[in-house]
């Protein structure tokens, strides 16, 4: 008897702890399918490191060194631009078309001294009014206040040059700080449904874990979005969702406030000189041979504006009058867009330039729905869809339809008809940088998968334009699709896409306008019916 209360003992004891390491192996599981979050930016500790997590946490370090922590308590130690100077770094009476020109850029402080650190966001150009001319610079950051800007002179002519302080390093760095900080800076909102019932909660990235809530989980690609859970409802119910910036929160001190003032913002910083002057020289060819194609590498500069045409630098674009006359070209072709407003300007250019077009309505009524051009005479198919959140717009879309790029880009085949057209930027500007490094990289991935499976689909990606000035620096200003670019070209790399260049071509048109005029539009289009056709 002894021996089997002894037995039973150890048996009840036995299974009290085969329940606790099961209820540990269920905490840990739990965790494991927590968001991954890049330990660079958020404390806390995570058991398992993915492979997507290395790759962000080293894509964010590499941008997280360049740019200089500064805690800014008075103005007159940041940098002014017209204290600030550029020279040439090797003047010449006369240059020579084709010539690659250099130049110095000095930033001081308000007080007169030189800035020992770097940062700054600059932008630089060169233009000729006269020809309707424009280019842009490649800046060089020494990490001392000193920056060379690196220039192709493309034209002949009196050319201008302008490198401007878009904002001192103190203002960038308190953006890239705070940018990653949180995710304040946008609310949202879902709506849960069913029969003669709805309801709606607050959604997000990231909600306190201590209520209840929906999980929306995308485990292979580790990427999570939230909703706070609504009595009577299951998580199922979800059936739209929307989110809007909040333009009112700010994490500026006072003094980081007087950086964006617009006396600071898009300052031209003065030069020693008026203009140089160039010639066509006998030693230059401008003849450019060889046709824009998928594999080139993504270039800044990469060609320049003139007379409203888009030359590129290494290749060339196709000549044609009209769209009409690419109908052999684009006969059976499947196009599928994927992105934000900028690229389905795209669309809507293509839809008023081919006639043969006819608008198919797919019955939503909100401006991000769904679009589809079908052109029965040339079998032929044109598609825009929205890339899924971030997608900040204050109507209501379907959760139920939402899909990210990479997802999207698993469910085409592919063949030698099948083009895909892609872009993200705008929208990711408001949250912290690992959502659109994470995001890219998984396009990219899908890219990959796609080549295995069909190495003939065209794939097309388009860069951020520059926009117009803002108030709203945190949340939609141009530093951030700076930082972007530079993502783009890190995970894109070595990648034989087709790259079209917004950022670069509309700093060279000088459009600041995330929705450039159709002049640029139709050069954007241009460079992706190179690249089809």
């Amino acid at each position: 008897m002894r021996f089997l209360l002894s037995y039973k003992g150890y048996l009840l004891s036995f299974v009290a702890f085969c329940l606790l390491v099961s209820l540990i192996y269920y905490q840990n599981l739990k965790e494991c399918f927590r968001p991954v979050i890049p330990m660079t930016l958020f404390t806390g500790a995570t058991q398992h490191i993915s492979e997507i997590q290395v790759t962000a946490d080293k894509i964010f370090n590499k941008i997280d060194q360049s740019i200089p922590r500064i805690n800014v308590t008075d103005r007159s130690t940041t940098t002014s631009p017209n204290n600030s100077k550029v020279y040439l770094k090797h003047p010449k009476d006369s240059y020579c078309v084709g010539d690659h020109l250099t130049v110095q850029v000095d930033m001081f402080d308000y007080l007169g001294r030189k800035k020992s650190y770097g940062g700054d966001y600059l932008r630089a150009r060169i233009y000729t009014p006269e020809l309707e001319a424009g280019s842009s610079g490649r800046i060089e950051d020494f990490n001392n206040g000193s920056y060379l800007v690196h220039f192709i002179l493309f034209w002949e002519g009196k050319v201008n040059i302008e490198v401007l302080l878009m904002h001192p390093s103190e203002g960038a760095s308190a953006l890239w700080t705070y940018r990653n900080k949180w995710h304040g800076y946008v609310d949202h909102m879902g709506k849960f449904v069913k029969p003669e019932l709805e309801k709606e909660v607050i959604c997000g990235f990231d909600l306190d874990k201590n209520q209840e809530l929906c999980e929306y989980k995308d485990v292979r690609d580790e990427e999570y979005f939230y909703c706070m859970k609504p009595q009577n409802f299951t998580c199922d119910h979800l059936s739209e969702v929307k989110s809007w910036c909040r333009n009112d929160k700010t994490l500026l001190t006072t003094v980081e406030k007087s950086l964006f003032d617009k006396s600071s913002v898009r300052a031209k910083i003065p030069t020693d000189f008026l203009h140089i002057s160039v010639s066509r020289c006998n030693h230059y060819n401008t003849t450019i041979n060889e046709t824009c194609k998928t594999g080139m590498k993504l270039n800044y500069p990469s060609g320049y504006a003139m007379k409203n045409v888009w030359y590129p630098h290494e290749c060339s674009t196709l000549r044609y009058e009209s769209l009409e006359d690419m109908g052999k070209c684009l006969q059976g072709k499947l196009i599928h867009m994927f992105g934000d407003s900028t690229v389905k300007q795209w669309f809507y250019y293509m839809e008023k330039n081919i006639k043969t077009l006819r608008y198919f309505h797919l019955n939503e009524d909100n401006w991000s729905h769904q679009l589809l051009n079908l052109d029965i005479d040339r079998n032929m198919r044109i598609s825009w869809k929205r890339h899924t959140l971030p997608f900040v717009t204050m109507f209501y879309q379907s959760w139920k339809e939402e899909r990210t790029i990479a997802h999207e880009i698993d469910l085409i085949g592919g063949n030698n008809r099948t083009i895909i057209v892609l872009n993200i930027g705008v929208h990711f500007r408001p949250y912290p940088v690992y959502h659109f490094i994470r995001r890219l990289y998984h396009i990219r991935r899908a890219i990959e998968r796609l080549f295995i499976r069909s190495p003939e689909t065209k794939v097309i990606i388009k860069t951020e334009n520059t926009g117009p000035l803002s108030n709203y620096h945190e949340t939609l200003g141009d530093f951030h699709a700076s930082i972007h670019y530079i993502i783009m070209e890190i995970i894109f790399k070595d990648l034989n896409v087709g790259f079209v260049n917004g950022w670069d071509m509309t700093n060279a048109f000088d459009t600041n306008d995330v929705h450039p005029p159709e002049k640029v539009i139709g050069n954007e289009v241009k460079m992706m019916m190179t690249y089809i056709c």
